[in-house]
Formats: structure tokens, C-alpha cells, sequence
């Protein structure tokens, strides 16, 4: 019997640019936490949006734990259509209603006066990141859905879910950072025609992405 051959770095570095595609779309998205980035930078320093900056990325992280090894336990569930066709249904629905309230969302205002950091501040910060990203209905949606669909649906192994997350995760930290030293250069960029036309793309690729989904589960 012929024994099973380990995945090759370059299929692994495959899943690692799916990751890093959808960690850029969730990226350029003009939503709260790219607002509250560019807001404590301009107001409290660059430190003060680092450490709200962490706490958006441990929980991103809890979210890839929670939904990968929980999930990943239920598999008679997982192997259940009716359950990818819950999952997906709720998935598409969210995308869907994401991208419609993002293409009619004002403009946020980024004219603030700046404020200088305290330790009680900055752990303020951190929290403020953590929750905002942890109770977004789009973060859960998201992580959960892309665990079934893209990891658990589709049956990879620890090393390609793995590389997979590691794009996603490691893109939003590299332009997360980007946009907390940038942001004085990215505030003047930021005209509110230009976050309207932003936010109106990025609508567009939720949507986009919300109907290929719905199809998909649906259809298939």
C-alpha cells in the first residue's frame, strides 16, 4: 500500500497566498477597526494605536483557535449538508448585509485633536481593539465561516490550514502596522470622497463573495 506523501513546501506556499488574498481584502476594508487605528494614532500616538492594534490581533487569533479546534471537533456535524448549507446561508447573508451597509455608510470623520497617551491609556486601547473585533458580527461571521468552507469543507491537513491562517493573520498585522505609521500620510490620502469610493469597492467584493457563496452551498 503506497504511504501517504507530506504536502511540499510549494503547495503549502499555495494555501499561504490564499491566505495573504483574503487577509488583504479584510485589510483595505474602510470599517471600524481601520477607523479606530487611524484615530488613535492621530490622536493619542503611534504607541496608543499599536497596543489597540494588539488586542485586534489576539483576537483574531482566539477567533482561528475557537473556530479551527471547536469546529474541527464536530465532525459528524461538519459532514452534514444541511449544516454547510446553515453555515454558508448565515455566511452569505452577513457578507451580503455587510456590503450594503458598508456602500451607505457615511464617511467616518478622522479630524481629531491629538491626546498623549497614558499607561492606563494605553491598556484602555488594547481593550478597546480587542472588543470591537470580538464583538464585530462580521469578525465571528467571517472566521467561522471561512474555517468551514475554506479549511474543514475542504478536508486540508494541520500544515495547509495552518499556512493558510498564517496569510491571513500575518497580512493584517503588516498592514495594520503600515497604517499606524502611515497614518498622518494616509489621513491626508483619506479625503472623504476617496473613503466613499473605498468603501463602495470593498462593498462591492463583499457582495461579490456573499453571492458566490450562496450559490455555491445552495447549488452545489
Amino acid at each position: 500500500m503506497q504511504q501517504p506523501i507530506n504536502l511540499p513546501a510549494i503547495n503549502l506556499s499555495i494555501y499561504l497566498f490564499e491566505g495573504i488574498r483574503a487577509g488583504l481584502l479584510l485589510a483595505f476594508l474602510v470599517g471600524p477597526l481601520m477607523v479606530l487605528l487611524l484615530q488613535l494614532s492621530l490622536r493619542r500616538g503611534t504607541l496608543a494605536a499599536f497596543f489597540a492594534a494588539g488586542g485586534i490581533w489576539l483576537s483574531d487569533l482566539l477567533f482561528v483557535l475557537a473556530t479551527h479546534y471547536g469546529i474541527g471537533s464536530l465532525d459528524e456535524l461538519i459532514s452534514d449538508p444541511s449544516f454547510r448549507m446553515i453555515i454558508g446561508g448565515i455566511g452569505s447573508f452577513i457578507l451580503l448585509a455587510t456590503a450594503v451597509f458598508t456602500w451607505f455608510r457615511d464617511p467616518p470623520d478622522l479630524d481629531m485633536e491629538r491626546e498623549l497617551p497614558r499607561k492606563r491609556g494605553l491598556f484602555a486601547a488594547f481593550l478597546q481593539g480587542f472588543a470591537i473585533n470580538t464583538f464585530n458580527p462580521f469578525t465571528i461571521g467571517f472566521w467561522t465561516l471561512f474555517t468551514v468552507s475554506q479549511v474543514h469543507d475542504r478536508h486540508l491537513d494541520t500544515s495547509a490550514a495552518w499556512a493558510i491562517y498564517a496569510g491571513i493573520l500575518g497580512t493584517i498585522i503588516l498592514t495594520d502596522t503600515i497604517k499606524v505609521l502611515a497614518a498622518r500620510k494616509v489621513r491626508d490620502f483619506l479625503q472623504p470622497k476617496v473613503i466613499r469610493r473605498v468603501q463602495r469597492l470593498g462593498a462591492i467584493a463583499l457582495a461579490v463573495f456573499g453571492v458566490a457563496l450562496g450559490l455555491r452551498v445552495w447549488l452545489a
